[in-house]
């Protein structure tokens, strides 16, 4: 399929393969994520031509080796798992993290020239890398990012599936972009997370000044800020965080300052891969002030069952919170 993108991002489809694409599109969501991503990337590989001077046969045949070895791991990348037994159950059955650089190559009609990419792909555990500027991404679990192996020399391009959090290495003559859900985020030198889930889209800025654009909006969030956008919402949404929940998968904390329990529950779920229900809907709004440091999930559906004197119930697959 990407050699029939590559046509369609050229224009040199014919007409049956241009409604190929069209029907491949409107068949899922998810391709169209996926054209997307692949989009994005080539449109920076069309920026990157003209400096790129690379032995396309000897880059090829590297990739090809890559492919037959299966050696597509980033040398450096930090894992760190959820200490969970879940978790680690998730490791041993071999459900771990796959990293792939280098996960494709866009040509050029342009001969000894092609573009390399890297693309860092987590499933089931957390990964720390640097990017090849130095900044430093965290992803979260069930999360992607891509980027060219050499940035353009006027900006800094990534494309983000699921979650992450970026330190950002300052340079104010090229700007570092992130592209998530139609929204583009641009700095020079900050650090931030990002949280792309289904069609809603979250920034939370903890250092510096960030941009965050829609189609039709762009506002500039400070430290202590965040926005909030969704397919359906034409406006952002600017808010103050009131919480340092969305930090658990870089801390290992749940830290909650007079937080809803909704709130701590929804990453709960996110986090130890469960479903944690309210059997009783006045609990969710009771607020919890404490920290959970690497607690296991049973741990904590106590220290919640004596704190606010419910019961915890496990039946059908679900956690039932009385």
């Amino acid at each position: 399929m990407d050699d029939l993108l590559v046509k369609h991002l050229t224009g040199e489809a014919t007409s049956a393969e241009v409604l190929a694409v069209e029907k491949w599109l409107a068949d899922d969501e998810a391709n169209r994520h996926y054209f997307e991503h692949f989009r994005l990337i080539w449109e920076e590989s069309v920026q990157l031509a003209d400096t790129a001077h690379v032995d396309e046969q000897a880059a090829w045949q590297r990739f090809q080796n890559r492919v037959q070895t299966g050696s597509f791991e980033t040398p450096g990348a930090k894992v760190w798992p959820m200490n969970s037994p879940l978790l680690r159950a998730a490791v041993i059955t071999g459900l771990v993290i796959g990293i792939a650089a280098l996960t494709f190559f866009l040509f050029q009609n342009k001969p000894g020239k092609v573009i390399a990419m890297s693309n860092i792909h987590t499933n089931e555990l957390v990964v720390s890398d640097s990017l090849p500027d130095g900044s430093l991404v965290t992803l979260n679990k069930h999360s992607q990012v891509s980027f060219p192996e050499k940035f353009s020399n006027d900006k800094r391009v990534l494309q983000l599936n699921g979650e992450a959090f970026f330190k950002v290495k300052p340079d104010k003559k090229k700007p570092f972009e992130v592209h998530t859900n139609n929204v583009t985020i641009t700095v020079v030198g900050t650090s931030f997370n990002v949280r792309s889930r289904g069609d809603t889209t979250e920034i939370i800025v903890e250092t510096g000044l960030v941009e965050v654009a829609t189609e039709k909006q762009t506002i500039l969030l400070r430290p202590g800020q965040k926005a909030i956008t969704g397919s359906n919402e034409a406006i952002l949404q600017k808010q103050s965080n009131t919480d340092q929940l969305y930090n658990y998968y870089r801390s290992k904390k749940f830290v909650c300052e007079n937080t809803p329990l909704w709130k701590l529950v929804d990453k709960l779920n996110e986090a130890y891969e469960v479903q944690i229900i309210f059997g009783n809907e006045a609990l969710r709004d009771l607020p919890l002030t404490t920290t959970f440091d690497n607690e296991p999930l049973d741990k904590i559906l106590n220290i919640l069952s004596t704190t606010f004197n419910i019961s915890v119930v496990k039946e059908k697959g679900q956690i039932i919170l009385r």
